[in-house]
């Protein structure tokens, strides 16, 4: 009868076994799918960052050129309002 009540008890351990590595199958199935859209995210990210370093230079080239026309319209005024009323 020992034998016997060996197996059973070791049997519901087993099961238990099973139920407790069934929960942590799941639980690493869905920690793989958080780490597939997060690696999705961060290559998406990566794009974005070296796009941006392709046009941030053309970008600051041209806000720096438009800066310097409205400054250079800026002073051309003044000075034709200034030599309007020297005259």
């Amino acid at each position: 009868m020992a034998i016997l009540e060996a197996v059973e008890t070791g049997h519901g351990h087993v099961t238990d076994l099973r139920h407790e590595l069934d929960r942590v199958r799941g639980a690493l199935d869905r920690t793989d799918a958080v780490l597939g859209v997060t690696d999705d995210a961060l290559a998406r990210a990566e794009d974005v960052i070296e796009a941006s370093r392709r046009v941030a230079p053309v970008v600051l080239t041209v806000l720096g050129v438009a800066a310097v026309a409205v400054a250079a319209v800026l002073v051309l005024r003044a000075r034709q309002r200034r030599d309007n009323r020297s005259l």
